[in-house]
């Protein structure tokens, strides 16, 4: 027997072994590190990733579904508005074009903007600021409910148009009348549960903080009833919880989710285009 190959061969043997039990012992680390992973609650995660509640308003606890009524405009409404020609589309729409344009100083917060919409549009004082659409270089203004905001509804919502020079030229306009409250509160998602869905979802970064949280209303769906005269469209908005996340690069960002079933809605995908609202007038007719 050659001694020398034989032990080159157990070296050999010993050392893939070697390897093999490495692999094993490497394999069942992972896999004990994923069960412990596994095994951590969602608060016990949001802790390891300090992803962090930050001091919110008191919110509330409580809170009732909403109905409303399409408005349909009227030519007796827009009467009163001065310093402008201001026509009706399809009912439901005002189209305004002002007689002089109007400058504004900060296209993000147009807070001169305030007194013009209280006196120079249909119920404007109903209406808050939203955002400013850079890429449309409009103003979008939502409307409101007893301070709570309706968010991302076409029906309810004035697009403010500005010129080259930062200046209001036109502003077309949606409104909903004949808001109630339903007569049972339904409960609201707390906090916390909230941010821990959110987080779930993969909506959250690490180190980042929820600094906001804002109740308000979106639409839960849309109806058509019949009277003896005419056909009165109507919604049924839900409570919807808005919550402003603050991400470590300073960066924020603000997700939206049903305040009593956890539904999460995902705005990016909400069309605020009028002429999709004449589209859908048409296919109700």
């Amino acid at each position: 027997m050659d001694w020398s190959k034989t032990k080159t061969i157990f070296i050999i043997v010993f050392l893939i072994l070697d390897i093999f039990l490495l692999f094993l012992f490497i394999r069942k680390y992972e896999d004990s590190q994923l069960e412990t992973i596994g095994d951590l609650s969602t608060t016990e995660r949001l802790a390891d990733e300090n992803v962090t509640l930050g001091e919110l308003p008191d919110v509330e606890e409580s809170q009732s579904y909403l109905n409303a009524e399409f408005y349909r405009f009227m030519s007796s409404d827009l009467q009163e508005l001065e310093g402008q020609n201001a026509t009706i589309r399809e009912g439901l729409i005002v189209e305004s074009v002002l007689t002089e344009p109007i400058a504004i100083e900060d296209p993000e917060d147009p807070e001169e903007l305030n007194d013009l919409l209280a006196d120079y549009v249909f119920n404007g004082g109903q209406y808050t600021f939203w955002e400013y659409d850079e890429e449309d270089n409009q103003l979008i203004y939502f409307q409101t409910y007893d301070d709570y905001t309706l968010y991302y509804n076409l029906n309810a919502q004035i697009a403010v148009q500005l010129n080259e020079n930062n200046e209001v030229i036109s502003y077309e306009q949606t409104y909903l009348t004949s808001l109630e409250e339903f007569t049972e509160e339904q409960e609201l998602r707390e906090p916390r549960a909230v941010l821990e869905t959110f987080y779930d979802r993969n909506l959250i970064q690490p180190n980042s903080t929820a600094t906001d949280l804002t109740l308000g209303y979106y639409t839960l769906f849309v109806q058509e009833t019949n009277s003896e005269t005419e056909a009165v469209a109507t919604q049924v908005l839900t409570p919807t919880w808005k919550m402003t996340i603050e991400n470590e690069d300073g960066s924020r960002n603000e997700l939206f989710m049903n305040a009593v079933d956890g539904t999460i809605y995902d705005m990016s995908q909400v069309n605020l285009d009028f002429e999709q609202l004449e589209e859908d007038d048409e296919t109700a007719e």
